[in-house]
């Protein structure tokens, strides 16, 4: 009887225990690479039982070659998969997918190439190392296919390690940035990256599918998987470095902790979490592949976005109105909108009628619901938003979300979101980011606009401030009184199109974006409800269709377009000429840099040669016939030894020719006495000239040193001909010459690029006269007259820049004056751009005798030397050259002086050198300087010397370099 009941408890035991127990499923992720960072979310919420707590039991599947993550999903063999984009362009609809979440918003799959290879077609016949699925389902296919690069067209390597590229086995290799960048520069590896965004193949990375049959099977359920996935990325981006030791030390070493800690902060930085939510999918972007899948047959036509993303699809229970929600409105009479009531293209309100984009958009959620949307008038945005606060209106049209916002009304999600940009003169350069913008400029924005908060706290140091509308903020520019004004990009240009066109431009575009959604007052939730569904209906295409009613413009066609042809062939002959010079440039940049990489080649062997020398070798002999310098071995002025190199290189036969002869026999008179100078001297190495057997002679780098051999003091020397050298030498000179030919062609481009502004606003302007029939003839003579002008101003700049680059074929006469100010002529453009002060105190009465086209690129050297300086340095304001020259006894001084804080002491001296350089290696080759100590103390015979000073100008004290070149008067 005990034993009895004993059983029936431990029965209504387990009973209960069991009843408890959620149903748990295993499932399995087929991961589309080895374990690592990338990944971090899943394995979090396993390691920390949230997938448990789902009621899911979750096998992760490290990739292996050959998997097609695709079709193990939709045939079963994985219960979800993981990859980017790129995976609906295979879309079947006999076994169809459905997109869960999106972790990576940006794609982190690029191409890494050798550094000589910049762009998709020069992968060409080369060895490129990617997987077989990436080939076929990848941005990297559909930028190969956008190229018209077929697999016949490219080597294909099996797909390997990134240690075959560092070997130089292959010249690409498929890569994330977030990982195999780190190994390069590691290791010192220098590359190119080859980015699909760069060429508009948008992609987003690391995306969540499964197969549809299982998500409908399982529509309960899927929501927790979702939700226990975001909440495992949560935790691994707020404890990196906890799950860096998980998996490295349970899952995989395949990367060190500092590597998979440069993954976890460059995945961080990928999945855009300022601006979307973890897992959040980017609908426009998918939207936009899917369009393009279509446009390339690729996938069926009949294919919605509906259909691939779970959040909208039709298997989704909240994508249809409820029966409340349908209850609502069969109840409701009308409803009340606020709008903004002077915001075209976007909406307004005139002589009774409501027109414009949102207008459109809004007369198409009414058709939806079959309710009027009744327009609540008021005088301004300002009162708009006080409407909605007194719930004098039900919904307002367009808003953006803020937090203030949230707390008096509920915001759907965004239906239309343009980039900001920024409105200025014409005459202002492109700007690239607001913290470009230098001095205390004003930029003006709409007052109580959303973004004006965000753009204030994002840039402090701008000085932003308020207008009451467009029109004021776009005056306010064309008066001068502000010198930008920020709006999006459709209002800002419906504006310039219909008004300001030749006066005003957009100068850049903002990082932020203008997203409209629809406000509803916060006591409704049922409209918010319906209003969030209205918004997620709203197709692309209706969207499209809506935007080009009132962005577009109808021209008529009847025109005559013989004077327009006439403007563009003259714009297309100059653009012509400037991509002929730039090719030019190109073309003999190459050469050059193929001529410094012979250079290097060459340093390398003699590095290597040096310390083969400084080191114990046993075998003498073995030592003096490995090296590439002649080696000749001296006891008491008497030659005991020479190697085969030093015979060849002095021009004799073998070596008992040389042995036995005295030291100087080899020298040149002219330079024996240097030789017993330097000999003396102990230096390092010395130049002198050797006679060859035949009586010729070359230069030579000689170093010598005392060795002992069998106990006995000898005198090493170790020779090199310098002949090819002093030929590079040579070459170098006129590389220089080449390089500042490529800063020119930049200051070309400085100085073209208003006029060329001024050619395409007089040229579009007479094109929409004459497509509109507005044109006059006085009116278009004036615009010729204006066109002719800037043309012949355009050849002048031409003529200016060609005269530095004549060769100098003698000595001429010129005044210091007129040869400084070619230089700054030459540089003008760059430091306008820099807001560099040159200031000159020459007397017009100096002259020279010499060759006027070297000093001028020694000079220039200088000058682009203290522009630089005061990049690095960071100074902003207070930049100043002075440029002063004088007559001091037998010499003519020119003196450069900057205000950039001077040159370090413990690099002063090295200035001078070939190839010293402060500078990154994109931006210095360290061969400026070098070439003009060559120009002023070889070619000119003067002297240079460069040192630091202090000095006061405008009663305010500065420190900078000075750079002092003597020249002696003939």
């Amino acid at each position: 009887m005990v034993f009895f009941r004993v059983c029936l408890l431990f029965l209504l035991f387990m009973n209960i225990l069991f009843a408890n127990t959620p149903d748990i499923k295993k499932v399995s992720i087929q991961l589309n690479w080895k374990y690592q960072f990338e990944f971090a979310g899943y394995i979090a919420a396993i390691e920390k039982g949230f997938y448990k707590d789902a009621g899911f039991d979750v096998t992760l599947k490290e990739y292996k070659s050959g998997i097609n993550i695709q079709k193990d999903v939709e045939n079963g063999v994985s219960t979800f998969g993981i990859y980017d984009t790129s995976i609906i362009d295979y879309y079947d609809k006999h076994k169809p997918i459905i997109l869960l979440a999106n972790y990576l918003k940006i794609s982190p799959l690029v191409f890494i190439t050798k550094k000589d290879i910049y762009s998709p077609l020069e992968l060409r016949n080369k060895k490129i190392s990617i997987s077989s699925f990436e080939l076929k389902n990848s941005s990297l296919k559909r930028l190969l296919d956008k190229f018209k690069i077929d697999k016949k067209d490219i080597n294909i390597v099996p797909f390997s390690s990134v240690q075959s590229f560092m070997d130089g086995e292959i010249d690409a290799i498929s890569a994330f940035i977030t990982n195999e960048p780190y190994i390069l520069e590691k290791n010192r590896i220098d590359y190119n990256i080859i980015n699909p965004r760069n060429y508009e193949i948008n992609s987003s990375g690391e995306s969540l599918f499964s197969s549809l049959n299982y998500v409908k099977k399982n529509r309960k359920n899927i929501r927790n998987f979702i939700d226990a996935t975001n909440k495992g990325w949560k935790y691994a981006l707020t404890h990196k470095k906890e799950l860096i030791d998980i998996i490295y030390n349970k899952y995989s070493k395949y990367k060190s902790k500092e590597a998979l800690m440069y993954e976890a902060k460059k995945i961080e930085t990928l999945m855009l979490l300022g601006a979307y939510k973890i897992g959040e999918i980017r609908k426009d972007l998918f939207t936009m592949v899917l369009e393009e899948a279509k446009a390339t047959k690729k996938i069926d036509e009949d294919v919605k976005i509906s259909d691939l993303i779970f959040s909208l699809s039709k298997y989704s229970k909240d994508y249809a109105f409820s029966k409340n929600e349908i209850k609502y409105l069969d109840k409701k009479d009308k409803i009340t909108m606020c709008i903004d009531p002077n915001r075209m293209p976007y909406e307004k309100f005139e002589k009774g009628n409501y027109i414009g984009i949102i207008a459109d958009i809004m007369k198409f959620f009414e058709n939806e619901i079959h309710v009027p949307l009744e327009v609540y008038p008021t005088k301004s945005w300002k009162d708009t938003l006080l409407a909605i606060k007194q719930k004098k209106c039900d919904i307002v049209s367009e808003i953006i979300k803020t937090k203030d916002r949230d707390t008096y009304m509920n915001i759907t999600k965004p239906y239309l979101n343009f980039p900001l940009v920024i409105a200025t003169k014409k005459d202002v350069r492109y700007i690239n980011s607001l913290n470009d913008i230098i001095g205390n400029k004003k930029i003006a924005i709409i007052k109580d606009y959303a973004f004006y908060k965000k753009l204030k706290d994002k840039f402090p140091n701008i000085n932003f401030v308020n207008v009451k509308s467009l029109d004021e903020g776009l005056q306010k520019v064309m008066d001068n009184s502000i010198f930008a004004f920020i709006d999006s990009v459709t209002t800002i240009g419906y504006k310039l199109q219909n008004s300001y066109f030749s006066e005003i431009k957009i100068s850049g575009k903002l990082d932020d974006t203008f997203n409209l959604s629809v406000g509803v007052r916060d006591d409704d939730a049922l409209l918010y409800s319906i209003f969030e569904k209205l918004v997620q209906k709203l197709q692309l295409s209706k969207k499209h269709e809506i935007l080009r009613k009132w962005v577009n413009v109808n021209y008529d066609n009847n025109v005559d377009y013989n004077f327009f042809w006439k403007v563009l062939i003259i714009f297309f002959i100059i653009i012509f000429i400037i991509t002929y010079r730039y090719k030019e440039v190109l073309d003999n940049k190459k050469k050059i840099q193929e001529e410094r990489e012979k250079l290097k080649e060459k340093n390398k062997e003699l590095k290597k040669t040096q310390t083969a020398l400084q080191e114990s070798i046993q075998s003498f002999e073995v030592l003096l016939d490995s090296t590439m310098e002649a080696v000749l071995v001296f006891r008491d002025h008497n030659c005991i030894d020479i190697n085969k190199v030093g015979c060849k290189l002095l021009g004799y036969d073998n070596p008992d020719e040389v042995i036995g002869q005295d030291l100087y026999h080899h020298v040149h008179e002219d330079f024996i006495v240097t030789l017993k100078e330097s000999l003396n001297k102990n230096l390092d190495f010395y130049e002198i000239e050797f006679i060859k057997n035949d009586g010729t002679t070359f230069p030579a780098l000689v170093k010598d040193r005392f060795i002992h051999i069998n106990d006995e003091k000898v005198k090493l020397f170790t020779i090199m001909d310098l002949t090819e050298l002093k030929n590079k030498e040579r070459l170098l000179f006129k590389q220089s010459k080449l390089a500042s030919m490529g800063e020119m062609i930049g200051n070309i481009a400085h100085q073209w690029r208003q006029p060329l502004s001024l050619i395409s606003t007089i040229s579009t302007g007479l094109k929409l006269k004459l497509e509109t029939g507005l044109d006059e003839k006085s009116e278009s003579i004036e615009y010729l007259d204006k066109l002719n002008s800037t043309a012949q101003h355009l050849s002048s700049t031409i003529d200016d820049f060609r005269n530095f680059f004549a060769p100098d074929k003698r000595k001429e006469d010129f005044a210091v004056l007129d040869m400084v100010n070619q230089n700054l002529v030459l540089l003008d453009s760059i430091f306008k751009t820099n807001f560099i002060e040159v200031i000159v105190n020459i007397d017009k009465n100096l002259k020279l005798n010499t060759y006027r086209n070297e000093l001028t690129q020694a000079l220039l050297n200088i000058l682009n030397n203290a522009n630089d300086a005061f990049k690095e340095q960071n100074i902003i304001e207070d930049k100043y050259i002075f440029v002063d020259s004088y007559k001091h006894k037998n010499n003519i001084i020119i003196t450069v002086k900057d205000s950039a804080g001077g040159i370090p002491e413990n690099i002063i001296e090295n200035i001078f050198e070939p190839y010293f350089t402060t500078k990154h290696k994109s931006d210095g080759t360290g061969i400026g300087l070098y070439m003009t100590y060559q120009i002023v103390n070889e070619h000119i015979h003067g002297n240079i010397e460069a040192y630091n000073s202090k000095y006061s100008h405008n009663k305010k004290m500065y420190k900078g370099a000075v750079f002092k070149i003597s020249i002696p008067i003939d």
